[in-house]
């Protein structure tokens, strides 16, 4: 018999205590959260070439710009063209005098394709994103009765003709109603065309357009029909006007007769339910619906984006900027995806940044969660199998990792009378700031450089911006010794006992959470060890530097224990997990906030096994660790009781439980973690505050996942979610008796999670 008193007040839970962390990963952004199932979109295609061996230095990770990867010719002549390409390491190479028309924007190549012949037949097709385990599948997701948006920009070279665009499988057969888009004379210049296609079979198809002239047939479908189009690829931004460009210099004639052909760009097809449709400020890129919905079921209270070593990239050049991720998308500058090293080609993962910062902006807006931005401190990824290097402090260079930061937050927060990268947020459909109040610097870098560089940023941030919460980094290792010395930093800070560049106190003042500085400590380490780490905070001093466990799952990396996906997102994951978290909200006035990574995984294209929501293209699954988490995370009060936890079995050790809630009206969020294979009674007691007496009678809900803790939830490149664990909810009313404390029994689960919910 177990027995949990919940005692007193303790103090505020952090309202930020749990957010998610956002990183393109396992094709979580592009084949994931982007909705546009078009994989090299763009035709800039930009990936990662490495080697193996150190001994390779700098040469060892270089940039590859192959445009038309992804896309198949047929019958055609395909050509990619642009006035500049990515170099080896990233560098701009100026190829404009091989450019035969402007593109859409300096910065966007296009694919120029010309017909061989009037009679073969002359098509496109692109596959969509299947993660690289079979190069062939087709992962375009249509379903029946759904409806489907087609767009691209055009521009005739030559000729006259059509674009016919449908859906097909494996064996061509239609999945959707084709449609066939009549294209503009020679003379119209950069036009945008888009057609709704109509789902009529559920399965995975590819991306088929025909390019037609005047003495060829349509496809299969509704011969005569025509898509809607329109002139002008603007859409807001600092490019609106640069995207218009010159008519092509194609004189009247006989154009019928002409060999076809048309430069192509920025070619999407996604679903138009899409998330956001009908926002006027969900205008550039697009998301997937069921994605944003199942992360919005984790109520988070904060988004951190884009990384994760992708901030850091492996290589000088390769680093996340956010710059290159806002205005409209044909001005936006590809890169290599730093993951891409371990997907099956050791290549194929670019950035597209269809989701960029102002996207990411959006979607922290309408999941009504704090943006906490986390940028390029100056140093590459620190973490072993990586080659670090170090930006000199003193150098131009730096210098403009330091007004990155600062532009950031006048495009977050500025006011577009004055502010240059405001007036560019208004532009692209958001006039209203965003209310960015907190930015981290740098992730997972440490050592006295790093700690050089975090005080020059967060100097020159707090000169301007003296409430803006910097978030600094404790490395990589989840242990004492290695974190110490970003301890002691952010405690010297903290205490004003290190001062800016211009004298002023290097912490925020009046900042969101009332820190002057927060810690990011992260850990993969194995179930027992979150189990120990439950009271990891228990002694942490509260003197201004709050904690931030900004990544961690129990996948048992630092334990050297197997990353299969066999092993991966285990129910006994899950429980060690849901054990560490009833320590951080005991702790919440020193932790402040927490998330998981990584978030997302495409389950075909996975280069991490241990996830918190795994996606095909047609299905999405939440982990048995995205059902613990989401216990925790959408089931909080705000404020911490304290818990008195005693087995009278005197078998320390397998409970673990925390307690939330408030008086105003009375509620007690109570969690309780089993970890062992016993079946344990329980007694909860509690005193109640005047308003439970008032109530007479309390509402009662108890919830209980409970499953092996070998078991897992699963789910397939094609098919459906699979899930392990069991759920039970009892409700009930329970009396109340004045003057005496509660107290009701019940009996947890082996292997389980309960929450106890109590409310007037």
């Amino acid at each position: 018999m177990a027995t949990i008193s919940i005692g007193e007040p303790l103090h505020p839970v952090s309202p930020r205590l749990y957010g998610v962390f956002l990183e393109d990963i396992n094709c979580a952004v592009d084949g994931g959260l982007n909705a546009n199932m078009v994989n090299n979109y763009s035709f800039d295609g930009t990936y990662l070439w490495h080697r193996s061996l150190h001994l390779h230095g700098r040469e060892r990770w270089q940039c590859e710009a192959d445009p038309l990867r992804f896309w198949r010719f047929v019958g055609l002549k395909a050509e990619s063209f642009g006035t500049r390409v990515r170099g080896s390491h990233g560098q701009w190479v100026d190829t404009s005098r091989q450019c035969p028309a402007d593109p859409v924007h300096p910065n966007s190549r296009y694919a120029r394709i010309t017909r061989l012949s009037h009679t073969n037949k002359s098509y496109i097709e692109n596959l969509g994103y299947n993660g690289g385990d079979d190069g062939e599948a087709c992962a375009m997701a249509v379903e029946e009765g759904e409806s489907y948006i087609f767009e691209a920009l055009v521009r005739t070279v030559s000729g006259r003709g059509r674009l016919g665009v449908r859906v097909i499988d494996e064996d061509c057969v239609a999945l959707v109603e084709a449609e066939v888009i009549a294209l503009p004379a020679p003379a119209a210049g950069w036009t945008r065309v888009s057609c709704t296609l109509e789902g009529t079979i559920s399965r995975y198809g590819k991306l088929r357009i025909d390019v037609l002239d005047d003495h060829a047939a349509g496809p299969a479908g509704p011969a005569g029909q025509s898509g809607q189009s329109g002139v002008g690829v603007g859409g807001g931004g600092p490019i609106a006007d640069a995207a218009q460009v010159d008519a092509a210099q194609t004189a009247p004639g006989d154009a019928a007769d002409e060999p076809l052909c048309v430069d192509l760009d920025c070619v999407s097809l996604m679903r138009a339910d899409h998330w956001g449709v009908g926002d006027p400020k969900w205008r550039h890129g697009k998301l997937r619906r069921d994605l944003v919905e199942t992360i919005a079921a984790l109520k988070p209270a904060f988004v951190r984006f884009p990384g994760g070593c992708i901030v850091e990239g492996v290589t000088p050049g390769n680093e996340y900027r956010w710059k290159d991720t806002v205005g409209a998308l044909p001005a936006r500058r590809q890169k290599p995806n730093m993951w891409a090293y371990k997907t099956p080609d050791g290549s194929s993962y670019s950035q597209s940044y269809q989701i960029g910062f102002y996207e990411y902006s959006c979607l922290c807006e309408d999941l009504g969660a704090k943006p906490l931005p986390t940028l390029f401190a100056g140093v590459s990824c620190q973490s072993p199998y990586r080659d670090p290097k170090h930006m000199p402090i003193d150098s131009e260079a730096f210098r403009a990792v330091i007004d990155d930061y600062l532009d950031l937050i006048d495009f977050a927060n500025g006011d577009p009378a004055t502010g240059q990268w405001a007036r560019i947020r208004a532009a692209m459909g958001h006039p209203a700031p965003f209310g960015l109040d907190m930015i981290g610097v740098g992730n997972e870098n440490f050592g006295a450089d790093y700690q050089a560089k975090f005080d020059a940023i967060s100097s020159a941030i707090h000169d301007r911006y003296p409430d803006m919460l910097c978030v600094m980094s404790a490395g990589l290792f989840p242990f004492a010794l290695p974190m110490r010395p970003a301890w002691d930093h952010a405690r010297a800070i903290a205490a004003g006992g290190v001062p800016g560049r211009t004298g002023e106190l290097l912490g925020a003042t009046g900042s969101a959470t009332g820190d002057a500085i927060i810690v990011d400590e992260h850990s993969y380490h194995s179930p027992d060890w979150f189990i120990r780490q439950s009271t990891r905070f228990d002694d942490y001093p509260r003197d201004g530097a709050g904690a931030y466990f900004g990544e961690y799952s129990a996948n048992g990396f630092f334990a050297a224990q197997p990353q299969t996906e066999r092993a991966a997102n285990q129910w006994r994951s899950a429980l060690a997990e849901a054990a560490f978290l009833t320590g951080c909200e005991r702790n919440s006035d020193v932790v402040r906030m927490t998330s998981y990574a990584p978030l997302l995984a495409l389950v075909s294209g996975k280069v991490w096994n241990h996830n918190l929501i795994e996606f095909s293209p047609s299905r999405v699954s939440g982990t048995v660790n995205y059902e613990a988490e989401r216990l925790f995370s959408a089931q909080v009060g705000g404020t911490a009781f304290g818990v008195a936890l005693r087995d009278g079995d005197g078998r320390d050790g397998r409970l673990f439980a925390s307690a939330t809630g408030g008086d105003e009206p009375f509620v007690r969020i109570v969690k309780i973690v089993n970890v062992s294979a016993d079946q344990v009674p329980a007694t909860i007691e509690m005193a109640l505050s005047a308003a439970a007496v008032d109530a007479a009678r309390l509402d009662l809900r108890v919830e209980t996942l409970m499953g092996d803790p070998h078991g897992k939830n699963l789910l397939d490149f094609e098919g459906e979610p699979m899930e392990a664990l069991k759920r039970r909810i009892n409700e009930s009313r329970l009396p109340v008796d004045d003057g005496r404390p509660l107290r009701f029994a019940l009996s947890l689960k082996p292997y389980s999670i309960t929450v106890v919910t109590l409310r007037a």
